[in-house]
Order: structure tokens, then sequence, then C-alpha cells
């Protein structure tokens, strides 16, 4: 089975790269991908075998894209259980501009890959945007020849919102952070909420390897990207929920997403001054006086009178 992915023309989400957000979550979580857009085929794919990711120099002879497309470089090999190869091509519109050349595209693919590798090909087309005029189906009729292509569409936004809530797939939380992005284009505030509680909702969540957590949690929390303001408001506000978060999915900082990041960065810091504090509390104690312990300290004289204060 072969995954393709294509970089959609235009997109204006403020700094969010979604095209690669969502390569990423596929390559990441692909059984899960599987399982929430095609769980018919996810019952014929044989799981128990390595996914193995390939190049995508595999197709610069079959994918002839305009000026401005790329084929994305991570490209994924499974197999049946039947023991057989499946290939599956998958699309993402971020923003559809060119809509009516959209279908025939996508039989353009079909047909350059099935003549040259003589494959059967599933294809799957996502759309992130709101709405598309773009159908999941070329026609073309001439003087007695006809083609009819049929291809898996999906539009995120047309998804049940209280369904994906209920949903035990995990794909489901990637959905509903699509959702809110759009939902919450201009209204910052809610954007935050709806977050906060998707994150919660992933970090708690029982039974699931971590490294397929880390990768919804990477997805959503740079998807639905907040002014650092709010950022900073987040970390805060969820610190002590995700106590001891870094233990539980044995990561290292540098592998965590932003919010939890700033979780264990925030600790460090608390950390680091309650430590400085017990420093100069212990100062106090011996009859330092303030100016004293400010300059040994390089602390500022109100910081040190702040502390006394708190002592007393």
């Amino acid at each position: 089975m072969q995954l393709v992915w294509e970089k959609p023309d235009v997109y204006k989400l403020s700094h969010v790269n979604q095209d690669n957000l969502w390569k990423k979550l596929i390559a990441d979580l692909f059984e899960d991908f599987l399982l929430f857009f095609l769980p018919d085929l996810h019952a014929e794919v044989d799981f128990s075998k390595q996914v193995e990711l390939l190049q995508q120099e595999l197709f610069k002879e079959i994918i002839e894209h305009r000026q401005g497309r790329k084929v994305a470089d991570q490209i994924a090999k499974v197999h049946l259980k039947s023991g057989k190869e499946q290939w599956i091509l998958v699309h993402t519109e971020i923003q559809a501009v060119d809509e009516v050349h959209f279908a025939k595209r996508m039989f353009e693919y079909f047909y350059r890959i099935s003549d040259r590798y003589g494959k059967k090909i599933v294809a799957i087309a996502i759309f992130t945007n709101k709405s598309t005029k773009s159908t999941n189906q070329y026609h073309e009729k001439y003087f007695g020849t006809e083609i009819m292509y049929t291809f898996n569409k999906f539009v995120v936004s047309d998804f049940d919102e209280e369904e994906l809530k209920k949903s035990p797939k995990l794909f489901s939380k990637a959905i509903l952070a699509s959702i809110y992005l759009y939902q919450t284009k201009n209204k910052m505030s809610l954007r935050s909420a709806y977050k906060r509680v998707l994150l919660s909702e992933v970090w708690l969540l029982s039974n699931v390897e971590r490294t397929e957590i880390r990768a919804l949690l990477y997805f959503i929390d740079y998807l639905l990207n907040l002014p650092k303001s709010m950022s900073e408001q987040l970390i805060r506000d969820v610190k002590d929920e995700i106590k001891g978060e870094e233990e539980i999915l044995h990561l290292s900082k540098e592998d965590l997403p932003p919010t939890l990041a700033g979780v264990l960065e925030l600790e460090r810091q608390e950390g680091i001054e309650q430590t400085i504090k017990q420093i100069i509390s212990g100062l106090i104690e011996t009859g330092a006086d303030d100016e004293w312990i400010a300059e040994v300290s390089k602390l500022p004289v109100t910081k040190i009178k702040e502390i006394r204060k708190e002592l007393k």
C-alpha cells in the first residue's frame, strides 16, 4: 500500500502549516487514519507487519504537478491480510482554489500509477476547508467513448461534532481540532477553551500507545495555535493537571509539543525560584540586611523585602 501526499496551492491560516501537520499525523497514525475514514479497508490490512516509509522519488515519473505543487516526502507501504499489496492515494486540500479540475487531477494520478505499476488504487480526498464544490467523480464522454472515475471524498466540516466527541476512534480528536480551527478563526478565547479540552482528553487517554498520544498532542497543539499571551496562560492553567506527564509519555523535553514543554519549563523555573527563596530565607534568619542579600544574590532589594515580609 502506498501513501502519496500532495501539497495544496494556497492556504491562509496565520502561520499554521496545515499540510505538513496533516502529513505528519497520517504518517504517525496511519492505522487510526484508515480506521476512521475507511473501516472496511482497515479490516483487510495486516498491521502486524511494519509499515515501511518509502521515498517520494518513486512517484516523480508518475505524478507531474503543475508549478507550485509538490509531492510529500512520506510514502507508506503496508500489506493486506491476503498477502497482497494495496495502494492508497491520499490527497488533502487545505483551501481548494482549482476545484473545477480537482477530480480530473485525481483521475490522472489513478491512471498514471495504474499504468506504471499495475496496482489497484484506493483513492481518498480530504478537504479541511468548510465547504467545497469539488465532486468525487470525473466523467468524460465523447462520441461513444465514456469514462467514469469515482474516489472517496471527505469534508471535515461534514462530520457531526457531537458524534465526534462520543467517538472512541483516535482520529476523531484530529477532526474535531480541524473543525474548531475554522469555528474560532476570530475567537481566540474560544479556541483556547476548545484546545484545553482536547489536549486534556488526549493526554488522559488510557490503553493508547504513547507515540500515538504524542502525535495527536503535536497536531492539536500546533493546529490550534494561539497568541503568545494566551499560550502562556494555557500553560499556567494546565500545569497542575498534567504534572508528571513527562514520565507517563516517556518523552524528552525536545520531543514534547509546545504546551507540555511549556509546563515542564514553568515547573523548572518555579523550582529554581523556590530554591533561591529558601536560600534567601536562610540568610534573612541569620540577621543579614536586605541590601547585602540583594548584592550577593543579584536580586532587587524589593524582592528581598517581599520574601522577608512573607516570613513574618
